[in-house]
């Protein structure tokens, strides 16, 4: 009898357990499909921001003084990324011309909250300042800021004092800057021919505003002419139709230059670096003198500094 009544109670409290499990089960089917949908949500949010945020950054180096290619090269690396082109509900420049904005949108099927009558879910991403919208959002905005450091600056300094204005002309090497000094810098060593080679392609050395750079004296009329002519040759026979306000941001005849003071100078001396700016070459006299104008463009690989001096030279960051 004793054995009856044990096997009963555990009967009743199998049955008893098995509604338990079949009272939740609804519970456990919705949490399922709230974390498994949640998370595809998440993957397309964050496969749609670093989208966005290619985009944007790739625009950018594009500004201030070509908006139409910032906002095609956004375009292109968003749909190169991930997104669809009806995915892109537009690409924006503001009209400073320092910020380009892309804004995106997505409807994500959900494939277990069906079962709790929602089918879809909106996710809008955008990339700019000012962004929102329905759904899960998030904001960037792609910037032009100032430089503190670069790569490739061609060894000829420009003094602080010069009217640094886009547009305006200037000669390099025009005269002494200083007792037995034309303007040369030494960078990764001295001697006309490392001077010469620095010309050519740009110092591979990193330089940072408020580094002290050595100067290359004398007037090295020799390898100055052979160092620009090899950059104007080179823009040239690749770059024919380029000018200064409509060029390719490769082309030779663009170059990074350090902005020094040429102050209390005698010789082989140190000068300190004050700034970059960015110039197209024009030409060069039999004297070794550069006629350049100065121009607004992005720098490759340079290290921003959003509170530097805005002398044309920038690159591009996302600011949140």
């Amino acid at each position: 009898m004793n054995k009856l009544w044990k096997r009963l109670s555990q009967g009743k409290r199998r049955g008893q357990s098995l509604l338990v499990i079949v009272a939740a089960l609804p519970v456990i089917v919705g949490s399922l499909a709230l974390v498994l949908d949640v998370a595809n949500l998440y993957f397309n949010q964050l496969q749609m921001q670093c989208a966005s945020d290619s985009a944007v950054l790739a625009g950018g180096e594009y500004l201030p003084s070509y908006p139409s290619q910032a906002i095609s090269t956004a375009t292109t690396y968003a749909e190169k990324n991930g997104l669809l082109a009806s995915e892109i509900v537009s690409v924006t420049v503001t009209p400073d011309n320092k910020e380009v904005i892309i804004k995106d949108t997505r409807n994500i099927p959900c494939y277990f909250c069906a079962v709790l009558g929602v089918n879809t879910a909106h996710a809008q991403v955008s990339s700019g300042s000012g962004s929102s919208g329905s759904g899960v959002t998030t904001t960037a905005t792609s910037g032009i800021v100032p430089i503190r450091s670069a790569t490739g600056i061609v060894p000829i300094g420009v003094d602080y004092r010069t009217d640094l204005s886009f547009g305006n002309q200037v000669v390099l090497k025009l005269g002494q800057v200083g007792a037995g000094n034309w303007a040369p810098l030494a960078l990764g060593g001295t001697g006309a021919d490392t001077y010469k080679y620095n010309v050519q392609t740009g110092y591979n050395g990193l330089v940072t505003v408020g580094d002290s750079l050595l100067t290359e004296p004398g007037n090295v009329v020799g390898p100055t002419k052979q160092g620009f002519n090899y950059r104007t040759n080179a823009g040239m026979n690749s770059f024919s139709m380029d000018t200064f306000n409509n060029h390719a941001l490769n082309d030779p005849r663009v170059m990074l230059i350090p902005i020094v003071d040429w102050g209390n100078i005698n010789g082989r001396s140190q000068v300190p670096l004050k700034g970059f700016a960015m110039m197209w070459i024009v030409s060069i006299d039999g004297q070794g003198a550069i006629t350049c104008y100065f121009i607004q463009q992005s720098v490759p690989n340079a290290i921003p500094d959003p509170n530097g001096p805005i002398t044309g030279a920038t690159t591009p960051v996302l600011l949140r």
